[in-house]
């Protein structure tokens, strides 16, 4: 071997060396490998081929990545799109009354929070009027040549925020690439004030958003707040009212959606005792669509009821333009409501409708409150009330037992009629109209003084679970008298049992269920017998009356229970001191049989008058059915 061949093997060797010291891989990079085989199938006769593996693919740089978004952004948004990324901040208005949490995502309200000592009464946490996981608000418009854009989606940037002994203020504004053009919100919460008053300030955007279109989307979850959750159902909803109409709601507990033709007044998420609302004093769009609705999932039990409202705002089309829109968040207090001067807002409280309405508004809880003022005890309150409207109404008691008494000094006289006649309706009917006018008894004198306690009565069912003075109030046993007192409850499900009476007996429906059994029985005791075939038997209605209440009232307000024990127990009070001390049923004999004796002079009544002409029409008719 020559010089030279040894020198370019040399050459090469190092040439070899050097590449796998430079190029070689480094240990510490490389993927570890495996030595487990892996199986696989012969695949010569298939045409499919596996894809080319890259590896260590470069990732888009930071620069590339933020200006493909950017144009993205300006594609979507236009003029806003400087606003459609940021970090979220959440901003607080806060007085004695109320706390709320406004985030910069969207600039709309994140939480409602009350600090006036309400609480939930599960958690006894301060109420919070709505889930804010899963409560929405969208601010739709249409933007010239993009289409429908949700600008809740954007980020607002604080302008100012402020708050001293007139209340808190704080200003967020969304921001264009035009600083002529943008919308701002403006909150203002006064002191000890549950509505926030909130301004929409759309400044140079008439050209780029249709103004008139905007549509606020509001979507809530009400949380369960109170003792009994299918008692709250019954009293949650959606209530609203239409310019130039009275207040209205979708049906409680149930789904329910409407659209409304009319301008919206006002709208309320109701929950039982609270609301969330919003209120527009000029008047939002038409074509307003409302809907709430229970959970679809029966496991769900801090979910009260889902509500929903697509509300157009019908905003002026002007390069500088404001909607004026409040928000009310608190509880469902007549006084507070009425403070408002909001049309119809204190109608959110159902004291019932027309003249129910008005007792309670007017007579029951004017004197509900006085009396509590003084007393400082729900359940003696309770009992004072009672006490009041039935000597309020006893010249009306009065007068039906007296009607009562005529009608037991007759029973005799008319078993007599009953049995002469006991094949003769017609006969039985002329021989009963008869002596009535003999002796100047009006059958119905009674019912006239029932009907005019019903307005009472049902005015204290709709006042009671209405009230919210009443919750939270503890008496006895009970530990809330604006829920069900459960004396004994259980939680295995029994099939119709618990969906219908439910998971536990409530004390004071039992008292009162047992209360008017026995004033339905010393009521009944001297009613004769039904006689007449194809009426009800009233005896028979009057001793299941108690078993209805028994279990349609056990899910109901200890409250109102325990008014219908103490209204039993002092009408069983007052039939035993009048038929026992006040009524002489031999003096009350007398004067019928005295009437009897001298019909001349007696003067008939406008009852007598008309009866005889019915009997009259009758005699007529049923003697041109026997000449057919």
């Amino acid at each position: 071997m020559d010089k030279n061949t040894l020198t370019g093997l040399l050459l090469m060797v190092l040439l070899v060396i050097g590449y796998n010291f430079f190029f070689a891989p480094d240990p510490e990079l490389e993927e570890p490998t495996t030595t487990e085989q892996s199986v696989t199938t012969d695949t010569s006769d298939s045409i499919e081929t596996e894809a080319p593996v890259v590896a260590n693919e470069p990732s888009e740089p930071d620069s590339l990545r933020m200006q493909r978004i950017a144009m993205e952004n300006a594609s979507r948004w236009g003029i806003f799109a400087g606003a459609a990324d940021g970090t979220e901040e959440v901003y607080t208005l806060e007085n004695d009354v109320v706390k709320l949490e406004v985030s910069n995502h969207g600039a709309w309200f994140k939480s409602a929070t009350l600090n006036d000592g309400y609480q939930s009464f599960w958690e006894k946490e301060n109420i919070q009027l709505f889930d804010p996981e899963r409560t929405q608000f969208d601010l739709w418009f249409d933007y010239t040549g993009k289409g429908k854009v949700n600008l809740s989606e954007l980020y607002f940037t604080k302008q100012s925020a402020r708050s001293n002994e007139n209340g808190s203020e704080l200003t967020l504004r969304l921001n264009t690439s035009d600083p002529g053009k943008y919308l701002e919100f403006v909150y203002q919460l006064a002191p000890n004030a549950y509505n926030a008053k909130v301004s929409v300030n759309a400044i140079g955007l008439d050209q780029t958003l249709n103004l008139e279109e905007g549509r606020l989307d509001w979507t809530a979850a009400g949380l369960h707040l109170e003792k009994g959750i299918s008692w709250e159902r019954q009293h949650s909803s959606v209530f609203y009212r239409e310019n130039g109409r009275g207040r209205d709601y979708l049906g409680e507990s149930r789904e329910d959606d409407d659209e409304i033709e009319k301008k919206l007044n006002w709208v309320a998420f109701k929950q039982n005792y609270f609301s969330a609302a919003i209120i527009d004093r000029e008047g939002l769009g038409e074509g307003a669509f409302l809907r709430s609705y229970p959970p679809t999932d029966d496991t769900d039990t801090t979910t009260n009821m889902f509500y929903e409202a697509r509300l157009p705002l019908a905003m002026n089309a002007s390069s500088n333009t404001s909607k004026q829109l409040e928000f009310y968040f608190g509880p469902n207090d007549l006084d507070i409501m009425d403070d408002l001067e909001v049309e119809e807002f204190g109608k959110v409280i159902d004291y019932g409708w027309w003249i129910f309405g008005w007792v309670n508004r007017y007579l029951i809880r004017p004197l509900f409150d006085f009396l509590y003022s003084f007393i400082g005890n729900m359940g003696i309150t309770i009992i004072v009330i009672t006490i009041l409207i039935k000597l309020a109404l006893s010249p009306v008691t009065w007068k039906n037992f007296v009607s009562s008494a005529k009608m037991r000094v007759l029973r005799p006289e008319m078993e007599e009629i009953n049995e002469k006649y006991k094949d003769d309706a017609m006969g039985k009917q002329q021989a009963q109209m008869a002596l009535y006018k003999e002796t100047g008894v009006n059958p119905f004198a009674g019912c006239l003084p029932m009907l005019l306690q019903l307005p009472i009565l049902y005015a204290m069912f709709r006042f009671f679970p209405a009230n919210i003075d009443m919750r939270g109030k503890s008496f006895l046993w009970a530990e809330d008298l604006g829920a069900f007192d459960a004396i004994f409850s259980w939680t295995t499900h029994i099939p119709v049992i618990s969906s219908v009476y439910g998971n536990h007996i409530s004390g004071f429906t039992l008292m009162m269920a047992v209360s008017t059994f026995f004033y339905s029985r010393m009521n009944t005791a001297n009613m004769p017998q039904q006689q007449q075939p194809g009426m009800p038997n009233m005896k028979v209605i009057m001793n299941l009356f108690p078993i209805i209440t028994l279990v349609f009232f056990n899910r109901f307000a200890a409250g109102l229970n325990f008014y219908y024990f103490c209204s039993n127990l002092i009408s069983i009070i007052q039939m035993v001191v009048i038929k026992n001390y006040l009524i002489d049923e031999d003096k009350i004999h007398a004067k019928i049989q005295a009437n009897k004796a001298n019909p001349k002079k007696k003067k008939k009544s406008g009852f007598q008058q008309r009866l005889e002409e019915a009997q009259k029409l009758q005699q007529e008719r049923a003697k041109q059915k026997k000449k057919k």
